[in-house]
């Protein structure tokens, strides 16, 4: 005959016991590789498009630290821009000079502020993010064709002209 011994209390003990460290080692797992495993659906996330650059995603890229990726352009690791900040924050938060310096124009930015028509304006230490509502619509598209065909795409009225600014267009965009 074969009976079944009933469970005693130190065996249930060692059962929870079991159970208990199975879960720390599954717990202890997850948390090593968790850094890992985010960094990685990140980093597809930003290379497929569906996700726009990080600050500490674009020093890698470049084989820098953040710091060092920052400081570049005239940043630092602060309230403004950090290592989560999107390519758009720390775009914004550049000087016009240090912005051009970002995306390789070689233009003068004393000629473009110029060019633009705003010198008293604007100086090369202006912030992108307020230089940029500033501009003429028709520089920041790219010429008066490009302006043309957006303000036709977006189906813009005669009130919308090329000497709109970019703030301004913007707004009657929306």
């Amino acid at each position: 005959m074969n009976e079944k011994k009933r469970a005693s209390s130190a065996d249930k003990m060692v059962n929870v016991i079991i159970g208990i460290v199975i879960v720390a080692f599954i717990a202890v797992g997850v948390y090593a590789t968790y850094g890992k495993i985010a960094e990685g659906i990140e980093t597809k996330a930003i290379e497929s498009g569906e996700k726009e650059a990080t600050v500490s995603y674009l020093a890698k890229q470049a084989g820098m630290t953040v710091e060092d990726y920052l400081a570049q352009y005239g940043l630092t690791v602060g309230d403004a821009v950090n290592d989560n900040s999107t390519q758009t924050e720390m775009e914004d938060n550049m000087t016009v000079e240090n912005y051009l310096k970002y995306t390789g124009d070689t233009q003068d930015v004393n000629e473009m502020i110029t060019g633009m028509g705003l010198e008293g304006k604007a100086t090369k230490d202006t912030l992108w993010k307020d230089f940029l509502p500033m501009a003429p619509a028709v520089s920041v598209l790219g010429g008066e064709e490009a302006f043309n065909q957006a303000k036709e795409q977006l189906g813009l009225g005669d009130e919308v002209t090329t000497d709109i600014t970019w703030g301004d267009f913007e707004k009657s965009m929306q």
